[in-house]
């Protein structure tokens, strides 16, 4: 029967799109299938605009490439109009929560060693544009892309699992930025109130939508990103101290913008630089002007321990403290971030003195080292050392 038939291909190998009367009528141009010993075409061809629909199976189509290909869509390009080579819309169901739409559902497998591709997209000619472009919103158009894209996202854009990249970058231009002032002081403090935590992720549950008592994981249960430590801070707390760096989602989780929080890192160690400095320019004037109360001629003057320079370091980096001369035993002590002591070194010099990490004798980490002097921790501090 043609007349309940959107698309039919019957046994004499005639495809028609339509009801039977609209066939008869020649709304569509109708070809047959071709001999079963060359590539088998349906071939549609309306009357009303310039795009054509086939429907191909074929095991080869040309010398080059051996191409099967399940349908084939080609729109020719007319000025001032919309061109699209496949348009779907698919709508939730609203009778009950177990519905589910997808506007293009696509898998592929099985192809060696890596050329499978669920969808696969290109922009050509290097218009501007995007070869894969999606939108949140409403937004179906699309927007005006300027250069050329691999993809481009309009809207909040989420990953589950690791996302690699050779680089990020971050829109920073200065005319897309207004009421732009300085970073008030102050932001050392706020750092160091940070709890820097060493964790595991949990696998979380994922809502397939449906009544199914079968529980889904985000992550197999032998993934790497469950099993491995990770390291940051707890969203709770740091919305105590920069509020502007937490986000709350559309699932009530908060989020962390870690990228901004490099800004902030930046004036800290700006802040820690110049106290540092005026300790060091003071230190040399007392020096200079022979103070009993100096670690030259005093007794009375108190150790200090200055932050290690550079850090973080790759290869050696330098402690600087300044020991009186009335102390006796003056040690400088390093620890793993789990308190077990690494090395100690022996400070036999008196006022300014300087000792030289390697970095070659330490692995890759964070560590803290401590000035011991007469008995009396004098300060304790962080160095990194990064490989």
């Amino acid at each position: 029967m043609y007349a309940n038939a959107q698309l039919y291909i019957d046994d004499s190998g005639f495809t028609i799109l339509g009801d039977y009367t609209h066939y008869y009528e020649g709304v569509f141009n109708i070809f047959p299938k071709a001999n079963q010993d060359w590539p088998i075409l349906s071939h549609i061809s309306t009357s009303y605009n310039s795009c054509v629909f086939e429907v191909i199976n074929s095991p080869k189509l040309n010398s080059d490439y051996d191409y099967c290909t399940g349908i084939s869509v080609n729109c020719v390009s007319r000025p001032n109009q919309i061109n699209m080579g496949v348009m779907t819309n698919a709508t939730g169901a609203y009778t009950n929560n177990s519905g589910r739409s997808y506007g293009v559902f696509s898998q592929a497998g099985l192809s060696t060693p890596g050329w499978n591709y669920g969808v696969c997209t290109s922009l050509y000619y290097g218009n501007n544009g995007a070869g894969l472009y999606a939108s949140s919103g409403y937004n179906y158009d699309g927007l005006n892309v300027n250069g050329s894209w691999a993809g481009y996202f309009d809207g909040n854009v989420k990953v589950v699992g690791n996302m690699s990249a050779t680089s990020y970058t971050t829109t920073s231009d200065y005319r897309l930025k207004h009421s732009i002032r300085q970073i008030d002081n102050g932001s050392l403090d706020k750092v160091m109130g940070m709890n820097v935590i060493r964790y595991r992720l949990k696998n979380p549950e994922v809502d397939l939508g449906d009544t199914a008592k079968t529980v889904h994981y985000a992550f197999p249960e032998d993934s790497p990103i469950l099993k491995k430590d990770h390291f940051g801070l707890i969203a709770q707390e740091l919305k105590e101290i920069y509020p502007e760096l937490v986000d709350e989602g559309e699932d009530g989780y908060l989020s962390v913008n870690y990228m901004e929080l490099v800004p902030i890192l930046i004036k800290s160690i700006q802040e820690l630089t110049s106290k540092v400095d005026a300790l060091e320019n003071e230190a040399a004037k007392s020096i200079q002007r022979g103070d009993k109360n100096t670690m030259t001629g005093g007794l009375n003057l108190q150790a200090i321990l200055y932050q290690n320079d550079p850090n973080p370091f790759t290869e050696n980096t330098a402690i600087k403290c300044v020991i009186p001369n009335g102390i006796r035993n003056a040690v400088l002590y390093i620890y793993d971030m789990n308190g077990h002591q690494i090395d100690s070194r022996t400070i036999t010099e008196r006022g300014n003195a300087s000792l030289t990490i390697e970095g070659n004798s330490l692995d890759a980490g964070m560590y803290l080292y401590s000035l011991i002097t007469d008995g009396t921790v004098v300060d304790t501090k962080r160095m990194i050392l990064t490989k």
